[in-house]
C-alpha cells in the first residue's frame, strides 16, 4: 500500500464515492467526467483507496488534488507529467515549482502525508539530495561527507526530513570554523549512546498491563531528550569555563 493510500484509508467514512467527488468538482469544472478521473489515477496523480469490493473511495486531499490537477491544465496547460512533479513537491512538503514566474500555491487542505499532522509544529518536508545540499547551501562533496560519517541518514525511500536539514545547516556552521564532519562524528557517536541510555525506559513504559499511550510515550520521550539536552549543555558549559 503506498503513502497515500495509507493516508486515505484511515477514515472510510470521510470518504466519497466518484460521483459525490464529481458533484463538488462540477461547478468549477463542468466536462468534470469519470473517465477523466480515472485516466488521472491511472497516471499516477491521485491514488483513491478501494473498498473490499473495488469501489474507488476518495479522501478530501484527493479532492483538492484533483483540483489543482485540473486547474494546473485549464489555467498553465501543463502536461500531466510537470503536474505530477508539482504533486510530488507538495507531498514532500516543498512549494510547487514556478509556473510562468507565478508561484501556484495549493490550498493548505493538498498537504497530504506528514505535512497534514503538522499544526504547530514546523511542516514536513522530505528533501532529495539536491534539495537537501540546496535548502542547506552546502556542497555536494561536504553532504557526502556528513553520510560517510554518520551525521546524516535518509529515510528508506532516500529522502531527508526536518532533522536531517536542521544538522546539515549546523555542520556547515561549524566548518565555516574547520570544523569537518570528520572531527564531529563524535557528536554523532555520543547523542546516539544518549538515545541508547533511555531507550530501556520507553521500552519498559510500553509494555506491560498498564502500558503507556502513544500520547504519553511521545510526552515521556520528549521530557527524557529534553533532560539529555539541558545536562549536555551544561557539562560543555562548565568546560568552557574551566577553560577560560
Amino acid at each position: 500500500m503506498s503513502d497515500l493510500q495509507a493516508t486515505n484509508a484511515v477514515n472510510t467514512d470521510a470518504l466519497l464515492s466518484i460521483g459525490q467527488v464529481i458533484v463538488r468538482l462540477r461547478d468549477e469544472f463542468p466536462d468534470i467526467s469519470i473517465s477523466k478521473i480515472r485516466f488521472l489515477e491511472t497516471n499516477g496523480l491521485v491514488t483513491p483507496a478501494r473498498t473490499a469490493s473495488g469501489y474507488r473511495k476518495f479522501s478530501l486531499v484527493d479532492v483538492e488534488r484533483l483540483r489543482y490537477i485540473l486547474r494546473m491544465q485549464r489555467d498553465f496547460f501543463l502536461p500531466l507529467k510537470v503536474i505530477g512533479e508539482h504533486i510530488d513537491a507538495i507531498n514532500r512538503g516543498l512549494e510547487p515549482p514556478l509556473v510562468h514566474n507565478v508561484a501556484p500555491a495549493p490550498p493548505k487542505s493538498l498537504m497530504s502525508t506528514d505535512a497534514l499532522n503538522v499544526s504547530d509544529q514546523e511542516k514536513a518536508i522530505r528533501l532529495t539530495f539536491e534539495e537537501l545540499c540546496a535548502h542547506a547551501q552546502i556542497a555536494a562533496d561536504l553532504a557526502n561527507q556528513m553520510i560517510d560519517f554518520g551525521l546524516l541518514k535518509s529515510d528508506n525511500k532516500g529522502y531527508f526530513g526536518n532533522a536531517a536539514l536542521r544538522i546539515a545547516r549546523q555542520v556547515a556552521v561549524l566548518n565555516s570554523y574547520g570544523l569537518e564532519p570528520r572531527h564531529l562524528k563524535a557528536v554523532a557517536t555520543s547523542a546516539t549512546r544518549e538515545v541508547d541510555l533511555f531507550s530501556p525506559i520507553l521500552k519498559s513504559a510500553s509494555s506491560g498491563k498498564n502500558a503507556a499511550s502513544p500520547a504519553q510515550l511521545d510526552e515521556l520521550t520528549l521530557h527524557l531528550a529534553n533532560g539529555i539536552l539541558a545536562l549536555h549543555e551544561s557539562i560543555v558549559r562548565a568546560l568552557v569555563e574551566q577553560m577560560s
